[in-house]
């Protein structure tokens, strides 16, 4: 056998080893819900429904934010109630937990492109800023997904700008997007490694054990009654059908919401949300709030994308768990430059639903959350009083 026919050969089994190895990875991670589950799901489920939503025939309202704005928008309440009184939209929830405002600039701009493309507006577009999704240590913590989200919002010609500047880069960035299926080396090793050093939890309050066996008892329960009210749900990340938020209490028995109730004493606890307000510490910053400055020039971006295909557009605050959360004063400062600055280059002023009074601390899951059925109800029903005017 000739060197020449010995390279060649050599090459193949490489190429087709390399091949072999990309395609399991990529199945093993699929068959584990990596690509196909929490954000990455969500976002690509979302983005598949827009050709839909630019085509629906009433006013489009669109509330774009993060996981606190999916917790705390009910899409389907706002319609209903604005029907009842004479107004007919159709509202959807793109809120996302653990998208900071990098990733959601990229989303925001491929919404932007599809109105643009169909020559339609959005009548309302409520925008979420977060601080604690702004700060320097949650840019920090979103390392490992930072390729495999820009590959999967980012199209060609913005890759292109990247790999102009670091050529390197832009070459890993094309072969995460194409050969990779938009999991990047490092989201592998995060999610293995989470699996099989899972980060430290913050459990420094521990509830009684009666607490914790009436909490699992009371979650399986509820597992079991979603299973029987909606018995042809498919098990989706955002569902078109429900415009991308959750279930509401119209639908559901009234056995079912009075197991919710007992379900909220048990896991709302002291002790639950002294942990969460560690961790929320940890992972956010959430008190000090010492801002990462690429962030907010994103979300500035954010703004104006939607400005650009937008009638109206809204910058809010949403509600603050004060109870738990108590931001420093120099945090405080902090934050009244970046909405300056915010409101400045955006020429919006910001709507701040920090302490609004119809939401009460009994109306959150969490430190941050709003919870289902209370808060998502409560503040949908403020946004309906305050934006009504508008169709």
């Amino acid at each position: 056998m000739t060197s020449q026919k010995l390279y060649g050969k050599s090459i193949l089994v490489i190429g087709l080893c390399m091949a072999f190895a990309l395609i399991s990875i990529h199945l093993i991670l699929h068959g584990m819900g990596a690509n196909s589950q929490g954000v990455l799901g969500r976002v690509t489920e979302s983005r598949a429904a827009l050709p839909q939503i630019v085509k629906e025939p009433n006013d489009v309202v669109m509330f774009f934010g993060s996981s606190m704005a999916r917790a705390g928008f009910s899409p389907r309440k706002f319609d209903a109630d604005l029907a009842q009184r004479g107004k007919q939209v159709k509202s959807f929830n793109y809120g996302f937990g653990g998208l900071n405002p990098y990733f959601q600039d990229f989303l925001s701009r491929r919404i932007a492109d599809e109105f643009i493309e169909e020559d339609r507006k959005i009548k309302l577009t409520m925008i979420e800023f977060n601080p604690f999704q702004t700060t320097q240590t949650r840019w920090d913590r979103a390392a490992p997904v930072l390729d495999s989200f820009l590959t999967l919002l980012a199209n060609d010609e913005e890759l292109m700008v990247i790999a102009k500047n670091d050529l390197i880069r832009g070459v890993r960035l094309f072969n995460i997007k194409y050969l990779r299926g938009n999991i990047s080396a490092e989201m592998i090793t995060s999610f293995f490694g989470r699996g099989m050093f899972p980060p430290q939890s913050h459990q420094t309050f521990k509830d009684d054990d009666e607490t914790i066996a009436q909490r699992r008892r009371l979650g399986r329960l509820l597992g079991q009654k979603f299973d029987e009210e909606y018995p042809d749900h498919k098990p989706v990340e955002w569902s078109y059908e429900w415009q991308g938020g959750g279930t509401i209490p119209q639908e559901r028995s009234a056995e079912t919401l009075a197991i919710f109730n007992d379900y909220y004493r048990v896991t709302q606890t002291d002790n639950a949300m002294r942990n969460d307000r560690l961790s929320r510490i940890s992972s956010a910053d959430i008190e000090q709030l010492h801002f990462e400055p690429l962030l907010v020039d994103h979300f500035i971006n954010i703004v104006k994308n939607f400005q650009r295909v937008s009638d109206n557009v809204e910058v809010i605050m949403l509600p603050k768990n004060s109870k738990w959360i108590k931001t420093t004063p120099e945090a405080e400062k902090r934050l009244a430059a970046v909405i300056t600055q915010i409101e400045q280059a955006t020429g919006i002023k910001l709507k701040n639903h920090q302490n609004i009074p119809q939401i009460t601390p009994q109306m959150y899951r969490d430190t941050t959350h709003l919870s289902r059925y209370r808060g998502d109800i409560a503040y949908t029903d403020y946004l309906i009083d305050q934006y009504q005017s508008l169709f």
